[in-house]
């Protein structure tokens, strides 16, 4: 349950990503009057928008660019689906923003992150917008998300589930309709707050009073390598690799990084979502492709040693 789950978090899984096409248009009444005499845009800190514009007046001009082109469609007989229209928006959203700004890429997608939930219905880590009404946050037998996350730590660390539940004060039944009801609401809800709120109170290690004396064992050398992996964005990066090449021999990766490195899956998952949330706060393609890049040399790394400890690959006894 957890390792599927942290998956979905991180990434680990493969998951389709939307292609936006870039709508053309050669017709100039589209060109914007907008003339930016900013050559240093300075940023509302919430939602980046540019200060020097009002963002009704932003919003405006992307469903005029939207709208006219739109209507430019039909009346030439294309019949232009949600998704259609939802790409339009999105790719006139880019533009006008980087025109109003003249920034480069990364400072728009930061801008899309910020803005995630109020364009898209989605929500971004880094940027969870919480609205207390939500009926998917109610709490479950008393138990809110962050008190669940908590629960989450502590079991994945390797701590009893029962000695949780009597830490907590309820039977163990409990915690399985706990365990039940929060996945199953992280898959109902598509505006993916609860999944993203999860990992947000996974990165920051949460607790409740009731758990603060529940101590997952870890060894000297398991603690330095975990102080390691929280400053070192490389080391990280190797035993992510080194993890998921681990699994695509058959191999529990998890266990394989609590074997050798010492870090347990509730610790390594807690880092994996700090980078992630940092990087989407941050967000630098440059720096993201180098790691991205280093992950996948380690990745094949590691793969050779397991594949040698395994006596070789199958494609390495055939002759062609």
């Amino acid at each position: 349950m957890f390792k599927k789950l942290f998956g979905s978090l991180t990434g680990d899984n493969k998951q389709e990503n939307q292609n936006y096409e870039q709508p053309q248009t050669s017709n100039d009444s589209y060109e914007d009057d907008y003339e930016n005499e900013y050559q240093e845009a300075e940023y509302d800190p919430e939602t980046l928008h540019g200060t020097h514009y009002e963002v009704e007046d932003f919003d405006n001009e992307v469903a005029r660019r939207a709208e006219a082109w739109i209507q430019d469609e039909s009346d030439n007989g294309e019949n232009l689906d949600e998704k259609d229209i939802q790409n339009i928006y999105f790719n006139y959203r880019r533009d006008v923003y980087k025109e109003w700004n003249n920034c480069d890429s990364d400072q728009m997608i930061r801008f899309e992150h910020a803005n995630s939930l109020k364009y898209t219905g989605i929500q971004t880590s880094g940027f969870v917008k919480v609205d207390e009404n939500n009926p998917f946050l109610e709490p479950v037998h008393g138990v809110d998300l962050r008190t669940y996350t908590a629960l989450c730590l502590k079991i994945s660390a390797g701590v009893d589930y029962l000695e949780v539940c009597k830490a907590m004060g309820f039977e163990p039944v409990i915690w399985e309709e706990l365990n039940t009801i929060w996945p199953q609401r992280m898959g109902e809800d598509t505006s993916f707050t609860v999944t993203t709120l999860f990992g947000q109170y996974y990165a920051e290690n949460v607790t409740v009073p009731q758990l603060e004396n529940l101590k997952a064992e870890i060894s000297a050398e398991g603690q330095a390598n975990l102080d390691r992996i929280k400053t070192d964005r490389y080391f990280y990066e190797e035993l992510a690799g080194a993890r998921q090449a681990a699994y695509e021999y058959g191999i529990d990766g998890a266990q394989w990084i609590l074997e050798n490195y010492g870090i347990n899956l509730a610790d390594f998952q807690s880092v994996a979502m700090q980078w992630m949330t940092e990087q989407n706060q941050n967000w630098n393609s440059e720096e993201i492709i180098e790691f991205s890049n280093y992950q996948q040399e380690k990745q094949k790394e590691y793969a050779a040693k397991f594949a040698a400890e395994q006596g070789g690959n199958i494609a390495d006894d055939v002759e062609f």
